[in-house]
C-alpha cells in the first residue's frame, strides 16, 4: 500500500466544496492531495452514482432514496445549493454543481489519484459494476475498495484478489444497531467488538481496516498488525485527532481538509506518501 502517512481527502475536498463531486476532487487535487474517497451506489437503471446518503432529501431538491431515480435524473440533481447553504464561509457558490456517476469522475480525473471507493447498501451487483468500471478506464492498480459491509467486500475479493480491501469499523454508537451486528457480541465491550470485526477482516483476506479517529487506540494498531492488517482513521475532527492517529501509528486518514492536513504533516516533519 506504500510507506508514508496517508492524506485521503473525504469525498474530495469537501470542507470546500460540494461533496462527491469533479469540482471537490479538482479541489482536492489542488490542495495536493494524492489520494480522495468517494461513496457510490446505484440508481434505478442500476448506473453507479457518487453519492454517501441512501435518501436524497437533506441535500438536494429531490425527495426520496437515490435508488428510486434513474441515472440521468440523478445527474440533474443540484448539490451545490445545499454546500452554499452548510458553508457560508466559503466564497465561490456552488448552486449549480449536480451529482456525478463513477464513469465520469474516473473519465476526468484519471490517474492523477488513488480512489478509496467506498460501496454503500447490500447490493449483490454493485461489486461487479465497480470492478468493471475500473477496468474500463485501466485503474485498478489506484483503487482501494472499501465498505462497511463484509459481503460487498467478500464479493469484490471472489472477483479480483489484486484490489486492496478495507473494512470500516462501526463507531460504538452505530456497531450495536448495525443490520449485521452478531448475536455472539452481546454483552460486549466496545474494543471487544473491534476486535472481532478486526478478525472478520484478517480471514477475509482484506489489507485494511477503517475506524473511527476518536476510538482508535494502541491494542486495535496491535491487533491489526498483528493479523497482518493496516489501520487507518476515519471521522477525523481536528488537527489533534489526526497528529494522534500518526503518533499511534495509523497508516492514513480520510480528512475533509486535506490542504490544512498535509500542512500539518509537514510542520511536524512527517512522509506523506
Amino acid at each position: 500500500m506504500g510507506a508514508g502517512f496517508r492524506i485521503i481527502a473525504h469525498r474530495g475536498a469537501s470542507a470546500h466544496a460540494p461533496e462527491n463531486t469533479l469540482p471537490a476532487f479538482e479541489e482536492a487535487i489542488a490542495l495536493g492531495a494524492r489520494e480522495v474517497e468517494l461513496d457510490v451506489r446505484f440508481s434505478a437503471d442500476e448506473e453507479i452514482v457518487v453519492f454517501h446518503d441512501d435518501r436524497l432529501d437533506r441535500k438536494t431538491p429531490l425527495h426520496g432514496r437515490v435508488r428510486h431515480y434513474p441515472g440521468s435524473v440523478l445527474r440533474q440533481a443540484d448539490i451545490g445549493a445545499w454546500f452554499d447553504r452548510t458553508h457560508p464561509q466559503e466564497a465561490r457558490s456552488y448552486a449549480g454543481t449536480c451529482l456525478v456517476g463513477l464513469d465520469e469522475v474516473l473519465a476526468q480525473i484519471g490517474d492523477r489519484v488513488r480512489y478509496h471507493i467506498e460501496m454503500k447498501g447490500f447490493e449483490d451487483l454493485l461489486p461487479l459494476r465497480v470492478l468493471q468500471v475500473i477496468d474500463d478506464h485501466r485503474l485498478r492498480d489506484r483503487v482501494t475498495v472499501t465498505s462497511f459491509s463484509l459481503r460487498p467486500l467478500r464479493q469484490m475479493r471472489r472477483l479480483a484478489d489484486d484490489v486492496p480491501l478495507c473494512l470500516l469499523l462501526r463507531d460504538t454508537f452505530d456497531a450495536v444497531r448495525s443490520a449485521e451486528f452478531r448475536p455472539e457480541l452481546e454483552g460486549c465491550t466496545a474494543a471487544q467488538v473491534r476486535d472481532y470485526w478486526t478478525d472478520q477482516a484478517a480471514a477475509s483476506g482484506f489489507q485494511q481496516i477503517g475506524v473511527r479517529a476518536a476510538e482508535v487506540e494502541p491494542r486495535t494498531i496491535a491487533r491489526a498488525q498483528d493479523r497482518g492488517l493496516e489501520v487507518r482513521g476515519w471521522g477525523v475532527r481536528d488537527d489533534g485527532e489526526l497528529a494522534r492517529l500518526y503518533d499511534l501509528g495509523a497508516v492514513g486518514a480520510t480528512v475533509d481538509w486535506p490542504g490544512r492536513a498535509i500542512a500539518l504533516l509537514e510542520q511536524r516533519g512527517a512522509p506523506e506518501s
